[in-house]
């Protein structure tokens, strides 16, 4: 081999040993800082995106503001944080006179704390012998006994923050005017559960439109403001 044929291959070499030195010191830490860009411009414009449609949600909150204060103010008063025995009598006393009945008196029982109602276990299936699945067979089958729906609960609602207060108001009216009054006190500004309406005299002879007098049985219910009790 020549001298300028050695002389040559290294001039090779060292070409070969410059461009691999320019790619491992500048052209891959470049290509792996743009890489490293480019995930993170992915995280930014995800970021983005969400913090868009938070504020496009805000936005949509504030303007129906008013509404949704007014609906809260509703039912505040529908369960208050308070008994507020005057409102309460305020409102019997306002359904009694737009029923035409004559509120005779209001009896406001002891306060009770809430019992949530506990969802009924279902009854286990017992397993039927070869005998007995034999014969049953035969038999005409029985409708199935329908299942009562499940109570609602929330989590939110406890015996320490929610309590149920019984009220009982006799009236005297007739049969439809005790009816009109029944359904002025559920549609009132307070939530008046009725769970009983009963006459409490029979003077008219069954005459329906005579006055008699009547028991309404229901509860009214009071939630603490959480902003007030910590």
């Amino acid at each position: 081999m020549n001298k300028n044929r050695l002389s040559l291959i290294i001039a090779l070499a060292a070409t070969l040993a410059v461009l691999a030195g320019g790619w491992f010191l500048g052209a891959q830490p470049q290509l792996a800082q743009a890489s490293d860009n480019s995930a993170q411009q992915a995280d930014i414009d995800a970021t983005n995106a969400r913090n868009r449609a938070e504020l496009h949600r805000l936005e949509e909150a504030y303007a129906s503001l008013d509404a949704t204060k007014a609906e809260l103010a509703a039912l505040r008063a529908s369960v208050p944080s308070s008994t507020d025995t005057a409102s309460l009598l305020n409102q019997l006393n306002g359904a009694g006179a737009a029923s035409g009945v004559t509120v005779t008196s209001i009896t406001i029982g002891d306060p009770k704390a809430y019992a949530p109602v506990a969802a009924a276990e279902p009854a286990p299936s017992a397993s039927a012998s070869p005998s007995s699945t034999a014969s049953a067979s035969a038999a005409p089958t029985a409708a199935a006994t329908p299942e009562a729906p499940a109570p609602h609960s929330d989590a939110q609602i406890t015996s320490a923050n929610f309590v149920v207060v019984p009220v009982t108001a006799a009236v005297k009216g007739s049969y439809d005017q005790a009816l009109a009054f029944t359904k002025n006190v559920q549609n009132g500004q307070r939530l008046f559960l009725v769970n009983g309406v009963a006459a409490t005299s029979s003077d008219s002879g069954g005459d329906p439109m005579a006055d008699q007098s009547w028991s309404l049985s229901g509860y009214v219910y009071v939630l603490a403001d959480p902003a007030t009790n910590g």
